[in-house]
């Protein structure tokens, strides 16, 4: 019985001396440590969070692949010299495929294709973009 006494009074000093310990010195503080600066959060409804899930519909910036693809035809269609375009997304790599209207050269037709390319990456920054010309 005294042997368990002793273990309970060892045991209940060491957890005593380890969280004086661990305390460090609360009086000491200069007053700049004493001032807090908060946030607000965002008036979303959401304490702010909307902006961490990207796929939340009620995000401003949520997108679907449609939407997507019709920027990407709006961007194409201000270019002269393309007749069609095919757009395929999976994922984060959007293939697309453009015909350059009849009557072009060589050298048009690459000058063409590297406009939408930087056209397509300008605006589509989260799609790796691959362009190529339909013969």
């Amino acid at each position: 019985m005294l042997l368990s006494s002793l273990r309970v009074a060892a045991a209940a000093l060491l957890i005593t001396a380890g969280l004086i310990g661990c305390s460090g010195n609360l009086n000491n503080r200069s007053n700049n440590d004493q001032t807090y600066k908060t946030k607000g959060y965002q008036n979303d409804g959401y304490l702010g969070l909307t902006s961490v899930n990207p796929n939340d519909p009620l995000n401003p910036t949520y997108h679907h692949y449609e939407d997507d693809s019709n920027l990407m035809k709006a961007v194409l269609a201000q270019l002269p010299g393309i007749d069609t375009a095919n757009i395929t997304i999976n994922g984060p790599v959007a293939r697309v495929r453009i015909k350059p209207k009849a009557g072009l050269t060589a050298a048009q037709v690459d000058e063409l294709r590297s406009q939408a390319q930087m056209a397509l990456d300008t605006n589509m920054p989260r799609y790796n973009i691959q362009v190529k010309v339909a013969k």
